[in-house]
């Protein structure tokens, strides 16, 4: 016999058949047994129905411990709960502003340069629906409110002012100049969140590709003075590199597709400090009521 070359004793053959034709073990319960026996389950399962479900597998586990029904983790009861559970909400998927229209708002950054010990920034204003390049300015060291106030003086004579102007809330923007100069021209200030640098994600991003094209014409034997390189690499940005993201145009020439007059200012201005006061309103009273 095969079974006794093997060294398969009679009633281990035996046991092996049995279990063959015994029924079939379901997947959920294969393998070592059920953890929590059935009349604990019950009792698990009326307590969080006649808590009105309001008692997760974390309170449950305590729950069990105090009444003495054992000791399980909150995985395991998770899964006696599980079909009684009401399914969550999903998320709401986050909501994406996208700019429709140029000269709508106008976005402000700056990005350092420092070569043999001498520093010094580019500050670059940007249409966010086109992403066209309106003006750059490099400055020795970091910026000042001067600067600034030049170069996006420089900008709104040859393009007119934005209704809105996204910077990143850095203490140049809150300066008696540049404060004045907005408020001249009916620019709304639109400070980004702090630690949130994907607010202003577009400019981050052209600041990157500005240094990296900046880069690699280094790489490349391209000499010249810097600011002649920065004037080639926003050349390149501005007027010659099709965007995808525009479908496949140029920044130039989304923004010379402006088709719709701007909204009339002073209502967009009064219709954004009404907004505001609305939401600071409802977030004073939602604080009292705490």
């Amino acid at each position: 016999m095969v079974a006794e070359a093997l060294g398969v004793t009679t009633r281990a053959l035996e046991v092996w058949l049995e279990r063959q034709v015994a029924a079939p073990v379901s997947d959920e319960t294969r393998g070592r047994p059920e953890v929590i026996p059935a009349a604990a389950k019950k009792r698990i399962r009326a307590c969080y129905v006649a808590r009105f479900r309001q008692w997760g597998p974390q309170v449950l586990k305590n729950w069990c411990e105090r009444e003495g029904l054992g000791s399980w983790s909150a995985t395991t009861i998770a899964k006696v709960i599980a079909d009684l559970r009401e399914p969550e909400e999903p998320d709401p998927p986050p909501q994406r502003m996208e700019v429709k229209a140029p000269d709508v708002m106008w976005s402000e950054d700056g990005t350092g340069f420092g070569r043999r010990g001498r520093k010094q920034e580019l500050l670059v204003v940007q249409d966010e629906c086109s992403r066209l390049k309106l003006n750059h300015q490099l400055v020795k060291g970091p910026a000042s409110s001067r600067d600034v106030v030049s170069y996006l003086k420089e900008a709104f004579a040859r393009y007119g002012a934005p209704l809105v102007l996204k910077h990143d809330g850095d203490g140049i923007f809150h300066e008696k100049a540049v404060v004045r100069l907005l408020e001249q021209h009916g620019v709304v200030a639109l400070t980004a969140p702090p630690g949130w640098p994907g607010y202003n994600g577009k400019t981050e991003r052209s600041m990157r590709d500005i240094k990296s094209y900046e880069r690699a014409m280094r790489r490349h034997g391209i000499g010249g003075s810097l600011e002649d390189r920065l004037n080639i690499t926003l050349t390149d940005l501005n007027e010659e590199r099709p965007r995808p993201i525009l479908g496949g145009r140029t920044a130039a020439e989304v923004y010379r597709d402006r088709k719709d007059p701007l909204p009339d200012r002073k209502m967009f201005i009064r219709s954004v400090n009404e907004e505001e006061a609305r939401l600071i309103s409802e977030a004073t009273s939602r604080r009292e009521a705490r």
